[in-house]
C-alpha cells in the first residue's frame, strides 16, 4: 500500500486508516477499514455472537417489550394527568379537589375502563404527587430502559418486573429473561462503565455499574422467587422419564392400539389417526430417550438427517443407523472454545439395537415409524426434506412440510402418562423428560458394567466441557437426592434401605429375613391356589365334553392367534409361531422388513436369537387410493413462515390447476375423482369446493386476468375467507348460487 507523505498539504484531513490484506480480512482496499468502521464492526460482532442466535433474538424481544410497556404507560399517565388538570379549577381548595379526583378515578377507571393499569407506576393519580408525576414523565424516565441507562433505570426496571409477575401473573421465567436481557445489554455499552454494582461515582459525578445489580431490582427478584417457588409454590421441574415408566406407557399403548393393527387397513379416519398417534409417540419418545434430546429439538428431525443400513465392522458387524442432530442447544459454547476438531463427530449418533430395553429401543421404533410413514401415510418414499415427525391436523390429516408442534407433543405426553397411570409427584413430564430419563439411566441406573462415565455423559448429551456443574447436577445427582430422601414407602413390608446403600441396592444382595420369606410364601401360595382352581375348571370342561379318551386340542384364541411377536415383560424382541406356547405379557411389536443382518442380538445369551419375520402381506395397506392431502391456506413456506394473506387466492388457483407437490398435493384438485371426496375422505369436500369456486371464478369469468379479478374482488387482499365470501355474494347476486333454506 503506498504511504502518504507526511508533509502533504492535506495530510491532516485524511483519516487514519489500517491496511488489511486480502489474506487477512475482507477489506482489501486502502482506507476501507477506518477505526470508526472497525469499532462499528466490533459492536455488531459482540451483539450477534456473544450469545447464541436464538438467545440474542429472545433477549432483543424482551427489551422491546419492556420499552413498549414504559412508553405506553407514560403516555396513558400523561393523558390522564392533563385531563385532571383541566377538570380542576385553580381556585378550588385541596379538600374538594381530593373528592373530585377520587370520583373521577372511580368513574374513569372502573365504569368506563379508561384509567391506567392499577399496577402501572403512579403517574398523576394524586394531585399531591404532581411534582413526582412530572418527573416521571420527564425525558430521563422515558429513556430509563434505553441502551444507555440513567439514574432512573433501576426503579423503572423493578416496576416492570413487578407489573409482569405480580399483576399479570407471569411465571418466573419471564422475569429471568427480562433481567438477563438488560444485564447483558448494559454490560456491553461502554467497557467497564456499566458493569458491576450500581453506584454513584463522586469523582466522575455520574452513575456507574449495572442497574440490574441494584437494590431495587434485587429486592424485587427476591420477592418474585419467593412467590413463584417458595411461598407455597410447588416444584414443577421436568420429571425424568424412567425406563420403568417408558415400559408402562408402552404396555398401556399396546392395549389401546395393538401393534398387529398398525399396517392393517383402517376402516375409519379415527382409527387411522389413533394408530398414527400411538406409533409416532413410541418412535418419538424412544428416540428422545436414547439420544437425550429436548422435545423442541427432535421435532425438527428430517429424513436427510438419517442414514440407514449401516454396520460397524469393528464391533462384529453390529447394525446401526446414523442420526445427525444439528443446531443443538448449547453447542455454541463448543464452537466458541475452538473445539471444532475435538468435536468433529458432535451431533452424529450411531443408534444400535437395544433388545434389553424394548420400550426405549430407538433402533426398532424409529425405522418402524418411518416405514409406516412411507407405506401408510405418504405412500411414497420420503424425500430428504420430509419431516420424520410431521404435524397432524385436527381431522387426523398429516400436514406435509410442517413438523409437529411442541404443544402437540406435550399434549401427547400428558395423555399417555395419564392413561398409563404414571405418577407425577412434585413436577411434570415436559420438554426435558426423555433427556433427563435417558441421562440418569446411563449414569446411575444401568446394570453394573454398562454405566457411562461423566465424560461420556457430557458428550452424548451435547454439554460442553465448560458447562456449569449445576447443569449436570440438576440432570443427574439432584434427582438421586430426591430418591434417597424418599420415605413415602415406610409402611411397606419390604422397603429398600436407602439410608445405608446407594439407591437401596444393598436390599437386593443381603440375606432374606424370616419376615420376607413368609411374605413370599404367602404370595406363592395364593397364586398356586388360583392356578389350581383354573386347572380344575378346565378338567370339568373336558369331562363334560366327553373327550377324556381323545387328545386335548385347544384352539388358539383370536388374541393368541394374532400374536406374531412378543415382549415377555418387555425383556426382548422375540418371534413365536403358533406351534409354540403362547406367552401372555404385553402386546406384540410388529417387526420391520429389513435385511437379516440387522436382527442380530449383541448381548450374551444362552441360545441364538430368533430371526424376525416381515409383516404378513395381508397386513399391507391397500394401494388403490393414494394418501390424500389438501394443504391449508396460508401455506407454510420453506423458511417456516406462512404465506401472506394477499397471496392466498393464488395458492387456491395453483392447487386447482397444478397441485402442490411440496405440501403433499400430487394430483391437481381438478383431476380428483368423485370417490376421493366420499367416505373417510369426505372431510376434503369443503376444501375442494372452496378452491374450485375461486379458481373457476378467476379462470372462467375473468379469463385469468389478475387486474380485472382483483378490481372486482378487493377482498382478495384480505385473505382466503374474505374472498370466498365475496365470491359467494356475487354468485348469489347473479343467480348462480341458490341460498340454503
Amino acid at each position: 500500500m503506498p504511504k502518504a507523505a507526511r508533509t502533504s498539504a492535506n495530510a491532516s484531513q485524511t483519516p487514519y486508516t489500517i491496511s488489511i490484506g486480502k489474506k487477512r480480512g475482507l477489506l482489501a482496499q486502502p482506507g476501507a477499514a477506518t477505526l470508526e468502521n472497525i469499532q462499528a464492526l466490533q459492536k455488531t460482532g459482540l451483539t450477534l455472537h456473544s450469545k447464541a442466535a436464538n438467545t440474542t433474538t429472545k433477549y432483543r424481544q424482551a427489551r422491546a417489550s419492556a420499552r413498549k410497556w414504559l412508553r405506553t404507560t407514560i403516555e396513558a399517565g400523561t393523558a390522564e394527568l392533563k385531563g385532571k388538570s383541566k377538570a380542576t379549577p385553580s381556585g378550588d381548595n385541596s379538600e374538594s379537589s381530593d373528592e373530585d379526583d377520587s370520583e373521577d378515578e372511580d368513574e374513569g377507571g372502573q365504569e368506563h375502563g379508561n384509567g391506567p393499569d392499577p399496577m402501572a407506576p403512579n403517574i398523576g393519580n394524586d394531585p399531591e404527587d404532581a411534582n413526582e408525576s412530572f418527573q416521571f414523565t420527564s425525558p430521563d424516565y422515558k429513556k430509563a430502559l434505553d441502551d444507555i441507562p440513567n439514574k432512573h433505570s433501576p426503579k423503572v426496571l423493578s416496576l416492570y418486573l413487578t407489573y409482569k409477575i405480580f399483576h399479570q401473573g407471569r411465571k418466573i421465567g419471564t422475569a429471568d429473561t427480562a433481567r438477563a436481557a438488560f444485564l447483558g445489554a448494559w454490560n456491553m455499552v461502554d467497557g467497564d462503565t456499566y458493569r458491576g454494582r450500581w453506584h454513584y461515582n463522586i469523582d466522575s459525578k455520574r452513575w456507574e455499574g449495572n442497574p440490574v445489580e441494584s437494590a431495587d431490582v434485587e429486592d424485587v427478584m427476591k420477592a418474585i422467587k419467593n412467590k413463584c417457588g417458595q411461598d407455597g409454590g410447588e416444584r414443577t421441574h421436568s420429571l425424568a422419564m424412567s425406563k420403568e415408566n417408558m415400559a408402562r406407557i408402552f404396555s398401556w399403548s399396546d392395549k389401546v392400539c395393538p401393534p398387529e393393527t398398525y399396517f392393517a387397513e383402517a376402516k375409519t379416519t379415527g382409527e387411522r389417526t389413533l394408530r398414527t398417534k400411538h406409533l409416532m409417540y413410541k418412535a418419538f419418545s424412544s428416540t428422545g430417550w436414547t439420544i437425550w434430546t429436548r422435545n423442541f429439538e427432535l421435532i425438527k428431525l428430517r429424513e436427510g438427517d438419517l442414514t440407514f443400513g449401516l454396520e460397524d465392522p469393528k464391533a462384529f458387524n453390529t447394525p446401526y443407523f446414523e442420526l445427525r442432530l444439528l443446531n443443538r442447544k448449547g453447542w455454541q459454547r463448543k464452537i466458541s472454545k475452538a473445539q471444532k476438531e475435538a468435536d468433529l463427530r458432535s451431533g452424529k449418533y450411531k443408534v444400535c439395537p437395544q433388545p434389553d430395553l424394548p420400550a426405549c429401543d430407538a433402533h426398532h421404533w424409529l425405522p418402524l415409524w418411518r416405514k409406516y410413514l412411507q407405506d401408510v401415510v405418504y405412500r411414497r418414499p420420503l424425500t430428504p426434506d420430509d419431516y420424520i415427525f410431521p404435524a397432524i391436523g385436527a381431522n387426523g390429516v398429516v400436514q406435509v412440510g410442517e413438523h409437529v408442534s411442541h404443544e402437540d407433543v406435550q399434549k401427547w405426553i400428558t395423555e399417555f402418562t395419564t392413561g398409563a397411570g404414571v405418577a407425577q409427584a412434585n413436577g411434570n413430564f415436559t420438554t426435558h423428560c426423555f433427556r433427563r430419563g435417558g441421562a440418569q439411566y446411563r449414569f446411575m441406573f444401568a446394570p453394573v458394567g454398562r454405566r457411562w462415565t461423566l465424560r461420556q455423559v457430557r458428550w452424548w448429551g451435547g454439554w460442553a466441557d465448560g458447562e456449569h456443574r449445576d447443569t449436570l447436577i440438576k440432570y443427574l445427582l439432584d434427582e438421586l437426592g430426591t430418591y434417597e430422601d424418599d420415605y413415602s414407602g415406610m409402611l411397606l413390608p419390604n422397603r429398600p434401605d436407602f439410608d445405608q446403600t446407594f439407591l437401596g441396592e444393598g436390599s437386593s444382595i443381603t440375606a432374606a429375613t424370616t419376615g420376607q420369606l413368609t411374605l413370599m410364601h404367602q404370595s406363592l401360595s395364593t397364586e398356586m391356589r388360583e392356578i389350581s382352581g383354573t386347572l380344575g375348571n378346565l378338567v370339568d370342561v373336558f369331562s363334560k365334553a366327553n373327550i377324556r379318551n381323545e387328545p386335548a386340542v385347544i384352539t388358539a384364541s383370536p388374541i393368541s392367534a394374532s400374536i406374531r411377536t412378543q415382549h415377555p415383560s418387555y425383556a426382548g424382541h422375540q418371534m413365536h409361531n403358533h406351534s409354540q406356547p403362547t406367552y401372555f405379557g404385553t402386546r406384540p411389536i410388529i417387526p420391520i422388513s429389513v435385511p437379516a443382518s440387522t436382527h442380530k442380538t449383541f448381548f450374551p445369551q444362552a441360545t441364538p436369537p430368533p430371526i424376525l419375520a416381515a409383516p404378513a402381506p395381508a397386513a399391507a395397506a391397500p394401494q388403490n387410493t393414494p394418501y390424500l392431502v389438501v394443504p391449508d391456506i396460508p401455506v407454510t413456506l420453506p423458511d417456516g413462515t406462512r404465506s401472506h394473506t394477499r397471496d392466498s387466492w393464488r395458492y387456491a388457483v395453483e392447487h386447482w390447476l397444478h397441485g402442490d407437490v411440496a405440501h403433499g398435493l400430487e394430483t391437481p384438485l381438478k383431476d380428483w375423482p368423485k370417490k376421493w371426496l366420499t367416505g373417510p375422505n369426505k372431510k376434503f369436500a369443503m376444501k375442494h369446493r372452496s378452491r374450485m369456486l375461486i379458481a373457476t371464478e378467476f379462470i372462467s369469468r375473468y379469463n385469468s386476468d389478475e387486474d380485472s379479478f382483483l378490481a372486482a374482488y378487493p377482498a382478495a387482499e384480505r385473505g382466503f375467507s374474505k374472498l370466498l365470501d365475496a365470491i359467494n355474494a356475487a354468485r348469489a347476486a347473479r343467480g348462480d348460487r341458490m341460498p340454503r333454506k
